[in-house]
């Protein structure tokens, strides 16, 4: 399943209503898309939603930490075991 590997963010389902109000199964996906960020000096491939791209372009490795940190409870595996050395 799509998911941001930092912030969480995943697939919404709900319904596509048309004109005559037929309901149908519709399912918006979160704009991931495939970055590298550095963490204890190491790059670790990502992929992350687009609003997160954008909270971790103008950061340096210190705030990036912090971010990472302060989002620990929806953090994938992978970033997990980076910080974790």
């Amino acid at each position: 399943m799509k998911r941001c590997e930092i912030s969480g963010k995943g697939m919404t389902f709900g319904h596509q209503v048309s004109h005559s109000h037929r309901c149908t199964n519709r399912v918006w996906k979160p704009n991931l898309q495939p970055t590298k960020i550095v963490i204890n000096g190491e790059a670790v491939k990502v992929k992350v939603c687009s609003k997160m791209l954008k909270t971790l372009k103008g950061a340096n490795e210190a705030e990036t930490l912090n971010i990472l940190k302060s989002n620990a409870k929806t953090l994938s595996p992978k970033i997990a075991k980076a910080l974790s050395k």
